[in-house]
């Protein structure tokens, strides 16, 4: 009976044992099989021109990705903005604008992180990043969107001479990433269409503008330019106080000679 007994028992922790190694070589064939994937931020990043920003890329699960081939491209025309493989990085395909501004950290590496920092960013980074590993478990991609942003100089307001009945007001400003929105406020607060507009980027790539308004006697009060940067919500504005008086009887010569004492008097 002891025996039997014995005998059943040794049989059941077999079994038991079996299960247990068939289980564990399910889990490793498992991981064996599975595939490289990245994981982005979810949401655009936003940043402001001359920050230093860092686009966020990291194995799932978190794995040593020193073995591993990592590339980071632009979506638009696929070309390198930074290259790691065989245990180094590789500048030879970089491109030329991102030379000396980009660095993959080699400890993240060891984490799985393959976060990339860019130095110093300039309105030309703006668009969409391609985060790319390569290893023996296979391939994996994963995209980043960077929106680059910068706030401009306060709207200078000026009077600049007679037109159509009435007095021409420019509103200048500079230094803005992306281009922005421009509104001309009347005393009332209204909202008032530019006869003319020119925007322009400087050698940095910002945004230049010149809004123009033929203002008339009807507008007696502060005249206000408004321009907003719609990407961070935020903007500049600056007024200017205009008399009905002023446009009474007006004469291009008055007005020219008026327009001439209040610049000086500004």
């Amino acid at each position: 009976m002891q025996f039997l007994l014995g005998s059943g028992y040794s049989s059941l922790a077999n079994h038991l044992w079996g299960v247990l190694c068939y289980l564990v070589t399910l889990h490793v064939l498992h991981l064996g099989s599975a595939q490289l994937k990245v994981v982005g931020p979810g949401q655009p990043l936003t940043a402001t021109v001359g920050q230093d920003i860092v686009l966020p890329c990291q194995l799932s699960p978190s794995l040593n990705a020193q073995s591993m081939a990592v590339r980071w491209i632009r979506h638009h025309n696929s070309k390198t903005v930074h290259h790691y493989r065989d245990g180094e990085d590789q500048f030879a395909e970089q491109m030329r604008e991102y030379q000396g501004r980009t660095e993959l950290s080699h400890d993240g590496l060891k984490r799985g992180s393959l976060d990339l920092q860019i130095a110093s960013v300039r309105p030309s980074d703006d668009g969409t990043y391609v985060c790319t590993v390569e290893g023996a478990a296979g391939y994996a991609e994963a995209t980043v969107e960077l929106q680059v942003a910068a706030i401009g100089s306060s709207p200078l307001v000026s009077l600049e001479g007679y037109q159509g009945g009435g007095i021409q007001v420019v509103c200048r400003s500079s230094g803005w990433f992306p281009e922005p929105e421009v509104l001309w406020k009347d005393p009332q607060g209204q909202h008032l269409l530019s006869v003319s507009q020119r925007h322009s980027h400087n050698e940095r790539g910002l945004f230049e503008i010149e809004h123009s308004l033929s203002v008339t006697g009807e507008a007696d009060g502060n005249l206000s330019c408004v321009v907003r940067n719609s990407r961070l919500g935020q903007e500049k504005e600056s007024s200017l106080h205009i008399s009905a008086p002023f446009f009474h009887d007006a004469h291009p010569w008055k007005v020219a000679l008026a327009v001439m004492l209040v610049a000086l008097l500004v």
